[in-house]
Formats: structure tokens, C-alpha cells, sequence
């Protein structure tokens, strides 16, 4: 899909506004978000749900112009079902009603295309609705387990300190957040070479450089600050900024897919909420597995 052109002075102005609109939307969001992170409980659950299903109802709504009809309400019960299993449910039971509420998607989808609208496809809708809940539900409520990481093991940490309730997010917040900008920044004023230029234009192997060098930096220094040893945090930081920036090409091979610049306009200079979580969506299942089976000691 081609975009309008603009003038360069126009373009200018624009990127200007863009940039002043990101930097306040983000002073803004980023407090209260940590507020939430470290308060947890149902606060964090309510409102990290809310954003989750915001995410996942942006992405159906793009399938309609590919004349795709998900089941809303499937995929809608599925993720809240999925939602509530890893925050709510005990440890021996939370993989099965994980895996028991994507299964009911499932069934759902299909038994709902028996009434689908004539011209449509009964493999595409149920398969989009499916697809929809892992990409999006799944995939995020890696937040919620990472939010329950107890890190209090390691010395100088203590038990419901800040570094307790809020270190292991940040141990992908942090990195994501300095590589995301950092790839920007450094693709803008100094990229020319382009990996996937028909799926993002504006992406370049520089900027791909230079954010998986800010993952790195900022995993160190979050690693720092928590004393996890550093050739973990060495490994850890340049897995996040592989699959990281992986997980943003995705999102963009979707969007050109269907044919939208943004799958939102909810955070004004930051586009939908999937345009925000896009590289979260990868980073944060690696980093939950590399810190359950490397780096925190067995209870």
C-alpha cells in the first residue's frame, strides 16, 4: 500500500509534532505504569487487561479489510479466560487452564462459521480468531507471570521491595524501550541500508544495530542494579534485541498485510496499542524463560 507523499517541509513539521506528541503521551503513561507494576494485585490485573483487549479488538477490526471475521466474542472470552488463569489461578493449574481456554477458542471459531456471512472464509475467520488470542493475549500475559518472578533470592534484595515487585519487568522494559528508540533515532538521521524494505520502509540494519547495542547497554544496567550476574545478563540482552526488533518487523508484516499505517490511534504519536507492544510481545516470553531456568535459583 503506498502512503501520500509530503513535502519535506511538511514532512519536517510533522516528524516534529509526532516526536512532542510521543514524549508526552509517554510522561504521561510511563508513571503510571510503574505505579501499577509496583502496586500489582487488581489494579495492575484490571488495567493490563483492559490494554490487552484493547490490543486484541485493534487487531481483529484491521481483518476486516481483508474481509476476515474473527468471533469477537470467542476470542474476547478466550483472552479474559487466559488473562485471569495466569494471574489468578495456583501454579499446578494455571498451564491446563491456559491451555483449556485456547482449546475453547478453538471449538468457538469453528462452530461459529456454521452462521458465517456468504463470500467469507470459514478457515480464515477462525483461524484469525485463534491466531488473534495467542499473538495477543498469549503472548502478553507474559507481563503478568514476569510481574511474579520473585527475585527477593539474591542478596540486597528484599522481600516486597521495589526491586521484588518491579525488577524483572523492567529487566524488559528498560532494554525494549532504549532499543526502540535508539533503532529510531539511529535509522532516521543515519540509516540507508534496508533489511525488509516492503515490509517496513522506515526500518534500517543500522537502526537494527544500534538497538540491539541499547538492549545490551540497558539490560547491563538493570542487571546491575538487581546483581544477576553479567554474562546472563550479556546473553539475555542480545536475545531481547534480536527477537525484540523481530517482533516489531512482525507486526509491521500485518499491518502492510491488511493495509494499515497504525492498527490504532488510542496513544496519540504512538499509533494502537499493538503498535506500542509489538516488541514486547517477543521479548517478554524469552525473558521469562531465560530467568525461570538460568538465573533464578530453584525454591
Amino acid at each position: 500500500m503506498a502512503w501520500p507523499a509530503v513535502s519535506e517541509g511538511a514532512s519536517s513539521a510533522e516528524g516534529g509534532l509526532a516526536l512532542r506528541t510521543k514524549i508526552i503521551t509517554a510522561a504521561i503513561g510511563l508513571p503510571i505504569l510503574l505505579a501499577l507494576i509496583y502496586a500489582g494485585g487488581w489494579p495492575f490485573f484490571a488495567v493490563t487487561g483492559a490494554v490487552m483487549l484493547l490490543g486484541l479488538g485493534e487487531f481483529y477490526a484491521a481483518l476486516r479489510l481483508k474481509n476476515i471475521e474473527p468471533v469477537w466474542e470467542a476470542g474476547f472470552a478466550g483472552a479474559l479466560g487466559i488473562w485471569s488463569a495466569t494471574q489468578w489461578a495456583p501454579d499446578a493449574w494455571r498451564s491446563s487452564l491456559i491451555m483449556a481456554c485456547t482449546s475453547g477458542v478453538v471449538f468457538l471459531a469453528l462452530i461459529a462459521q456454521f452462521w458465517r456471512r456468504r463470500g467469507t472464509s470459514s478457515v480464515a475467520n477462525a483461524g484469525a480468531t485463534v491466531f488473534g488470542v495467542v499473538y495477543v493475549a498469549l503472548l502478553f500475559s507474559f507481563f503478568l507471570r514476569l510481574r511474579m518472578v520473585p527475585l527477593n533470592h539474591f542478596p540486597g534484595i528484599a522481600e516486597r521491595s521495589w526491586q521484588d515487585h518491579m525488577g524483572a519487568l523492567l529487566l524488559v522494559l528498560a532494554p525494549v524501550w532504549f532499543m526502540d528508540t535508539s533503532a529510531n533515532v539511529v535509522g532516521k538521521y543515519f540509516g540507508t541500508r534496508k533489511p525488509w524494505p516492503t515490509i517496513s520502509p522506515n526500518k534500517t540494519w543500522e537502526g537494527a544495530a544500534a538497538g540491539l547495542l541499547a538492549s545490551l547497554v540497558g539490560t547491563l544496567i538493570i542487571g546491575a542494579v538487581l546483581r544477576f550476574p553479567i554474562p546472563h545478563m550479556v546473553s539475555l540482552g542480545l536475545l531481547q534485541g534480536v527477537l525484540g526488533q523481530l517482533g516489531d518487523f512482525c507486526e509491521s508484516l500485518l499491518k502492510r498485510d491488511v493495509g494499515v499505517k497504525d492498527f490504532g490511534t488510542v496513544l496519540p504519536g504512538h499509533g494502537g496499542v499493538l503498535d506500542r507492544i509489538d516488541s514486547l510481545l517477543f521479548a517478554l516470553p524469552v525473558a521469562y524463560w531465560y530467568l525461570i531456568i538460568w538465573v533464578i535459583p530453584p525454591a
